[in-house]
């Protein structure tokens, strides 16, 4: 049996047109969705700036303290030498190849008090600032050394 072929006819509903309308929300979203990823954009940025720039500063403090580091290693091996020329031993063997010889007896020839008060006074510092003698008062500041040096002299300062 065969079946009546039926032919598709047009539904008899009215067609109803529907209008566009631009929705502003989803354009407001899209520009803040644009804005904030530009503004992470560039925090990200700033922080990879920044941390370059630290870690380019670190390497100069790194520079800097291997140059201190090896300064002090110099200077420890210049005081060395300077306390090796210095020893007695050696000055003494110094001393006999230029022709000198021990004296028989020492003598200490005294120094005015004004003389050394007014060194002190006009250099700030005392004559043998390097050495610390015995007994002395090196370690004093130099107005201290100068009434120390005024009461020994019996002048007022």
């Amino acid at each position: 049996m065969a079946f009546p072929l039926r032919h598709a006819s047009p539904s008899r509903s009215p067609i109803r047109k529907r209008q566009l309308a631009v929705v502003p929300g989803r354009r407001r979203a899209a520009r803040f969705a644009i804005g904030l990823t530009v503004l992470i954009s560039v925090v990200m940025m700033g922080a990879v700036y920044l941390h370059t720039r630290i870690a380019e500063r670190q390497l100069e403090i790194d520079q800097f303290e291997r140059s201190v580091r090896q300064a002090q290693e110099d200077f420890d091996v210049l005081r060395s030498e300077r306390a090796e020329l210095r020893s007695l031993p050696r000055l003494s063997a110094a001393a006999l190849e230029l022709g000198m010889y021990p004296a028989a007896e020492g003598e200490f020839l005294p120094v005015d008090p004004m003389v050394l008060a007014v060194t002190i006074a006009r250099t700030g510092e005392m004559p043998f600032h390097n050495e610390i003698i015995p007994g002395s008062n090196a370690r004093l500041e130099p107005l201290d050394q100068f009434r120390l040096v005024k009461a020994v002299s019996a002048e007022a300062p």
